[in-house]
Order: C-alpha cells, then sequence, then structure tokens
C-alpha cells in the first residue's frame, strides 16, 4: 500500500507557490518584450525573429515528454523534483541576462542559439514544479490550491518585473532599456524564490509502481484517452490565442490605439486584474469544476480580445479597462487546465500501475508551448507580408493587426472552452481516463 504524504500547512504551500513567481515572470519578457526588441535589430526581421521563436519552441515536442518520462523514471538524490530544479535553474540562469540583453550585431544564430538552451532548461524546470503537487498532497481540492497558488504567484512575479522598469526608468522607455531591468530583477529573485522549496518542501512519496514509465510512452497515452486529447486540445488552442495577442499587443496600442507611450501601465492592469480574476475562478473551480471554470474564463477572454478592436485610439483609459476584463478572465486559464491534468495523471496512475505524472505535465506544456510557437510565428510572418516594415514599425496595417491579434485569438479562446466543455459532457456520462 502506497503512503499518502501528510496534508500540507500554509508554509509549504507558500514554499511550494513561491518558485511560480520566478517561473511565470519569465513568461511577460519573453511573449510580450522580445520579439519586438530582436525585430529592431538590423541583423533580423519580424518574419526572421517569429520562425526562430517558432522553431525553438517546436523543439519542445520533443524535449518536452522526454523530459516527463526522463524524471518519471529516474530516482535521483534529492528526489525527482528537487534533482531537476537544482540541475535547471543554474542553466537557466546562465542564459538569461544575454538573451534578454542582445548586442545591436544579434542575428538568427545568436537567437537561435540561446533560445533553445533556455528553453530546454526552463523545461526541465517547469515540469519538475508543475508535477510536484502530485506528490505533496492525495487531495483533489488540496491540488488545485496548490495550483491556484503558484499561478497566483506567479502574476505576482509579472507585476514585479512588469513596475520595475517604470519604477527606475520611467513610462515609455526604450524596449532594450527595460529588458536590461527585467533581466536584472529576474536574476535575482530566482534564486530567492526557489531556495524555500527546495529547503522546506518534502521530496513527495512517489507512488508504488508494476513498471517504469517507458520514454516511448508519451504517444501511446495520448492515442489511448480521449480525455487527454481533449484537454490537450484545449491547451493547445488557448496558449495559441494568448500568444497571438500577446505577440501583437505592442503594435496594437502603438499602431492601433495609438496608447503605445502608455504600454507598461496598461500591462499592469493586466496583471493586477490577474489577481482578483484567480482567486474568483478559484472559487468556480472548486464549486462547479475545472471545466466550467475553464471555459467561462475563455468566453471572457474572447468578448475582451474583440472589444479592443471597437475601442477608441488615443483613450488610455478604454484600453485599461479592456486589457484589466482580459486579465481577470486570464485568472482562471492554465491553473484549470493543471488541475485536471493531475487528475487525469492519477487516474491514470491507479489503472495503469505506472507513476507518469511528469509525462502528463509534460505533454501539457508541450501543446502549451506549441500553441505559443506558432501563434508567435505565423503571425509575425503574416505582418511582415501584409505590409509591416523590416524593423516592424510604422506601416503596419490595422486589418492584419485586428485579424490576427484579436478576433483569431478570440475564435481560439471560444474553441478551446467548446472542447474542453465537450469533455465536461463526457466525463459527465462516465467516461474514464482511458476508453
Amino acid at each position: 500500500m502506497t503512503t499518502q504524504p501528510e496534508r500540507l500547512g500554509l508554509v509549504r504551500v507558500l514554499s511550494y507557490a513561491a518558485p511560480g513567481l520566478a517561473i511565470k515572470a519569465l513568461t511577460l519578457p519573453l511573449i510580450a518584450y522580445l520579439p519586438p526588441l530582436y525585430a529592431s535589430l538590423p541583423g533580423l526581421s519580424l518574419a526572421a525573429v517569429g520562425a526562430i521563436f517558432m522553431l525553438a519552441r517546436l523543439w519542445d515536442i520533443v524535449t518536452d515528454p522526454l523530459a516527463g518520462a526522463l524524471m518519471d523514471r529516474s530516482r535521483p538524490p534529492l528526489g525527482r523534483r528537487k534533482f531537476w530544479i537544482v540541475l535547471a535553474t543554474p542553466a537557466l540562469m546562465a542564459a538569461l541576462w544575454p538573451l534578454l540583453n542582445p548586442p545591436e550585431t544579434a542575428d538568427t544564430v545568436y537567437l537561435a542559439g540561446l533560445l533553445f538552451f533556455f528553453y530546454l532548461a526552463w523545461t526541465l524546470l517547469t515540469i519538475a514544479h508543475a508535477a510536484w503537487p502530485a506528490d505533496l498532497t492525495p487531495d483533489p481540492a488540496g491540488r488545485t490550491q496548490l495550483i491556484a497558488w503558484r499561478e497566483w504567484a506567479g502574476v505576482i512575479g509579472m507585476i514585479l518585473v512588469l513596475v520595475a522598469p517604470i519604477t527606475l526608468l520611467g513610462s515609455g522607455a526604450p524596449l532594450d532599456d527595460q529588458l536590461g531591468v527585467m533581466a536584472g530583477l529576474l536574476l535575482l529573485i530566482i534564486p530567492l524564490t526557489i531556495l524555500p522549496s527546495l529547503i522546506l518542501l518534502p521530496q513527495g512519496l512517489a507512488a508504488e509502481q508494476k513498471e517504469k514509465p517507458k520514454l516511448s510512452g508519451a504517444w501511446r497515452l495520448i492515442r489511448q484517452s480521449p480525455s487527454l486529447r481533449r484537454l490537450l486540445a484545449a491547451d493547445l488552442l488557448s496558449g495559441g490565442g494568448y500568444a497571438a495577442n500577446s505577440a501583437t499587443s505592442f503594435f496594437i496600442m502603438s499602431h492601433y490605439l495609438s496608447v503605445g507611450d502608455q504600454y507598461s501601465s496598461i500591462m499592469l492592469c493586466f496583471m493586477l486584474a490577474m489577481i482578483a480574476g484567480i482567486p474568483a475562478f478559484l472559487k468556480l473551480s472548486l464549486w462547479k469544476g475545472p471545466h466550467a471554470s475553464f471555459a467561462l474564463a475563455m468566453i471572457g477572454a474572447a468578448v475582451a480580445s474583440v472589444g479592443f478592436a471597437f475601442a477608441p485610439a488615443d483613450n488610455v483609459v478604454a484600453a485599461m479597462m479592456l486589457n484589466a476584463a482580459l486579465g481577470f478572465c486570464t485568472g482562471g486559464y492554465q491553473f484549470n487546465l493543471h488541475t485536471e491534468m493531475v487528475r487525469l495523471a492519477d487516474n491514470d496512475r491507479k489503472q495503469s500501475g505506472q507513476d507518469r505524472v511528469s509525462l502528463h505535465l509534460a505533454l501539457l506544456a508541450m501543446t502549451n508551448k506549441l500553441g505559443y510557437a506558432l501563434a508567435v510565428g505565423i503571425v509575425y510572418i503574416l505582418l511582415e507580408w501584409f505590409g509591416g516594415t523590416r524593423e516592424g514599425s510604422a506601416e503596419l496595417p490595422s486589418v492584419a493587426l485586428v485579424g490576427l491579434g484579436l478576433v483569431a485569438p478570440a475564435a481560439m479562446f471560444g474553441c478551446a472552452a467548446w472542447v474542453l466543455t465537450k469533455s465536461s459532457i463526457r466525463h459527465a456520462k462516465h467516461e474514464t481516463a482511458f476508453e
């Protein structure tokens, strides 16, 4: 019989959530700030930057499942979660500064090399941390709260990264200066947030296994589980929607709404609203389940995204309000998907006798990254094709920005809600994880 880990107190909950602050904070500069900066360099273009970001994330299709399966098979010193976090953190920190502070001579080789190395370290760190709740508590509600706390801490991290350049440089500072401040802050908070989890959290007890998971088991797992396929599809669609919106948000604020000088302040409204959105959608998730909570969040995000198309130009207040609405709904985005994936992993563990929690979370990370990769790559290539200049400024057409950055994400949000709602209906008819 497997011994269940003890229930966690507040100190350990906070210790688990703390690394989420740093991990999530990394997404803001990588998605919203870094692509426009690299596209402005002499040796790169919008299309080249989009293609590099897309290919770097597509590489995760290979690395994510392999990393998840490797973690599930491993029994290293410090435990499966702590060992991989300790291994990945220094590598990620080593790549962070040169990635966010490129020289003027940076070209495709520079960007591609750093991105591939950075994403590999990030993959190991995020999968190990995301899979940890399954080992820390057997209680589904407790796991949901751990994941929600992690996402809430992530919003705090994004706010800190966003506010730091505004505080030190003022609103409207050049992108390269803002990223320099962000990089310095991230290098400070990454070790400060990760160390408490390594010191205060237990390793967690892995379930007894009839056999070790196979490195090639990811695709068989996907084929066997309709519920898993629908969850991954919802993750792919929602991730693509947010990526398309984030990758174009700087251009939409600057060229379509003419409020680019207040971009960081507008983004701050998004983050602050997420702080309120996460506990609101957490209550809904505990009441009605993660499917309903996620679907409502996606519908709200779709409405807010389309709302930007009708916002008046030069109206900072309108842009802030719409971005706040989008941020509030984003509070019900990833933690619901992670909660459902941990449930599926638990069902699989009981039915198959294999502990494949890391692999399940790796698959979720893979589809999220795939959605981001395809969206950023396709959007940037199409923006240049529709008439953007080499630096991605000045002549981006409004129709392209609205279609690619607002309407297309809204459509993907709606489809993600439909896919997971369909899964919920089938689950209500007593569908198991493996039919």
